[in-house]
């Protein structure tokens, strides 16, 4: 008797695990899933961190959990704030990796407002992903997402756990998906996530 059950991945922006599903990545040969805490209690207006020096090991493009991890032992504000949530029961929320706000921006775009055509190469996100066009990814079809919405990302920089030498940090722009770097002392926003296994992930 074949007594196997098909598992289901969640639609993106399903609320699951203390968040909201937004898409799967590849770390260390395995596929994750992606939650993105609720706005009201998961996100952060602030510095990356208090100094200029290297944060030594964050500066993986996307396992953000172990660059969380060196943050913290740095003494970074961002990653303690991260450390401090409890958001459903959960207490393993970090800040995502430059790839997988990549994929956050892709899930819950918030404008109508055209791509940069420069970003978005992402070989980490499942499945892999090239350059944006003006028209693609599009603007997120769920209300709660879309620009004015209670979960909605804002129009502007959030950071990454995703160290750039040592003073600065990948960031990107939830307007047009624009990527770059920005020194670690501006106060900028972050939304955090928590990075599972997809056998817990499926419903």
């Amino acid at each position: 008797m074949n007594t196997h059950t098909e598992q289901t991945i969640p639609a993106v922006g399903t609320a699951v695990l203390g968040g909201f599903f937004a898409g799967l990545v590849n770390i260390n040969s395995q596929t994750k899933g992606i939650i993105v805490a609720p706005k009201a209690t998961g996100e952060y207006k602030g510095k990356s961190a208090e100094s200029d020096e290297r944060i030594e090991g964050a500066a993986c493009p996307v396992d953000g959990q172990k660059n969380t991890l060196d943050m913290i032992a740095a003494g970074s504000a961002l990653g303690n704030w991260a450390k401090a949530l409890n958001i459903g029961g959960f207490t393993d929320w970090h800040i995502p990796s430059r790839d997988q706000l990549e994929i956050i921006y892709r899930a819950f775009k918030p404008t109508e407002y055209a791509n940069s055509p420069y970003s978005g190469v992402n070989i980490s996100s499942a499945p892999p992903q090239n350059l944006y066009t003006n028209e693609s990814p599009k603007q997120c079809e769920l209300a709660e997402f879309k620009e004015g919405g209670e979960e909605a990302f804002d129009t502007t920089w959030y950071w990454t756990s995703t160290q750039v030498g040592a003073a600065s940090a990948w960031i990107q722009y939830f307007t047009s998906g624009y990527q770059n770097d920005a020194w670690k002392g501006y106060h900028l926003r972050a939304r955090a996530v928590r990075t599972i296994n997809v056998s817990d992930l499926t419903i």
